[in-house]
Parts: C-alpha cells; sequence; structure tokens
C-alpha cells in the first residue's frame, strides 16, 4: 500500500537547510533574471535613440540638399 505523508516535515525532504538553499536559489535566480531584462531593456533603448538619431540627421540632409537646390 502506498504511504500518504501528510506533513512536509515527515518526509525529512524540505528540512529547515534544504528550505534555506531553494530560497536562496531562488532569489539568486529572480536576480540573474532581473538583471538579464535590465540589460536588454537599455540595450534596446540606446538601439531605438541611435535610429532616431540616424534618422534625423538624414532628415536635416535631405532638407539641407532641398534648400540649396532650390
Amino acid at each position: 500500500m502506498k504511504t500518504t505523508y501528510i506533513n512536509t516535515v515527515e518526509r525529512g525532504i524540505l528540512n529547515s537547510a534544504y528550505k534555506r538553499e531553494i530560497r536562496a536559489n531562488i532569489s539568486e535566480c529572480k536576480r540573474e533574471t532581473l538583471s538579464k531584462m535590465k540589460l536588454m531593456v537599455e540595450a534596446h533603448q540606446e538601439n531605438a535613440q541611435s535610429a532616431a538619431g540616424t534618422i534625423l540627421k538624414v532628415s536635416f540632409f535631405m532638407v539641407a540638399i532641398i534648400i540649396m537646390v532650390s
């Protein structure tokens, strides 16, 4: 017959040292994930600013050429 456990302490798997280790691993993973997300957002923002700057430079250049031609 299969044994059922009501309390996790009875199983011995989730003792306090194990729980601390799991909590530490989870918080470390969260920090790592958040820092990766932050770097990704910053890189995207830099690319967007660079693209906007390029568009403005080309636009001003075209306006200058149009003014000189006319």
